[in-house]
């Protein structure tokens, strides 16, 4: 028995998205109301090498319909990860195989096209494998990025930020009113529920975390020199109205540790990398195998006719 030979994972999205769209059709149009099955009792994982389906003498496994999973995106292959959704690809597995069968029937490889579309795929194969081969000995080690990052440490820095609530109001009657229920003993919280006019109120006027210049000028300046928990004695005026303004913690300026940046930077160092060894590699091959761009050529002796005649 021969072994099923993977599908391109481009082929067979297309394929799924059809059966998905078939499955949704068939639902929609059942009018019966949805009866949910009782729940199934956990089942022990099938071994990959169990034969799933024969087509002729090619034998489909359930490793196969692992494999096209793992090339799914990670939403489409949670949606087939299960027991109907592993019988759907193994369907169409077995489509295709009976499709390449037919083709080989039909000698479809005697077609005038067929050697010029193969010759192209295996030049494009060729293409991947030679862009594989350059890039095979980029690596980013741990020197490498904690050097970088010792370097640029000042790219890691975080500026002071501060997490604060406010009241906002229109004018000086409505803050007035807010004032005389803080007095009387409401939360700045449930004041805020009450009187503010931002959209913030929904959560008592919290506001999250913020950076000097993300606010107002007015705002800002009032905020970052506050102490924590202590609230505006008088309400601030901007452009958007009257602000009383509580503090509700405060982070110092910092530089984000190695440990949180290693990954980003060394993904950041591993491309840049492979740009400067594919351009660098580019420049050799063009100097080796002469490109001439036409076009470029003929410009280039115009502006020598232009730059003898000026010189006349």
């Amino acid at each position: 028995m021969k072994a099923f030979r993977t599908l391109s994972s481009a082929l067979l999205v297309l394929l799924l998205l059809a059966f998905a769209a078939g499955a949704e059709t068939a639902k929609t149009d059942d009018p019966a109301p949805e009866v949910k099955a009782p729940a199934a009792e956990a089942k022990a994982p099938v071994d990959p090498e169990t034969v799933l389906a024969r087509v002729g003498e090619t034998e489909i496994r359930m490793k196969d319909v692992r494999e096209i999973l793992g090339k799914l995106d990670p939403q489409r292959a949670s949606m087939y990860d299960n027991e109907m959704g592993h019988r759907a690809i193994l369907e169409e597995m077995v489509n295709m195989e009976l499709f390449l069968l037919l083709g080989k029937e039909l000698e479809v490889e005697k077609d005038p096209g067929f050697a010029e579309m193969l010759e192209s795929v295996k030049e494009d194969i060729i293409r991947r494998f030679a862009v594989d081969r350059v890039m095979k000995d980029v690596k980013v080690t741990p020197e490498d990025i904690a050097g970088y990052y010792e370097k640029n440490r000042e790219h890691f820095a975080v500026p002071e930020s501060v997490r604060a609530s406010h009241i906002l109001v229109s004018g000086d009657q409505e803050m007035q009113k807010v004032m005389e229920d803080l007095k009387a003993g409401m939360s700045f919280e449930d004041a805020a529920k009450k009187h503010s006019t931002c959209a913030s109120k929904e959560q008592g006027g919290d506001l999250g975390y913020f950076s000097k210049g993300d606010m107002v000028k007015e705002f800002d300046d009032a905020v970052f020199a506050m102490k924590v928990g202590e609230v505006t004695a008088e309400p601030v005026k901007t452009k958007f109205g009257l602000h009383l303004i509580k503090l509700v913690e405060k982070k110092e300026a910092s530089v984000r540790p190695l440990d949180e940046v290693k990954e980003e930077l060394r993904e950041a160092l591993e491309n840049d990398k492979k740009a400067k060894v594919y351009q660098d590699e580019l420049s050799r091959l063009r100097e080796k195998y002469k490109v001439e761009i036409v076009g470029e050529k003929k410009e280039e002796k115009k502006e020598e006719e232009k730059a003898g005649e000026a010189g006349k």
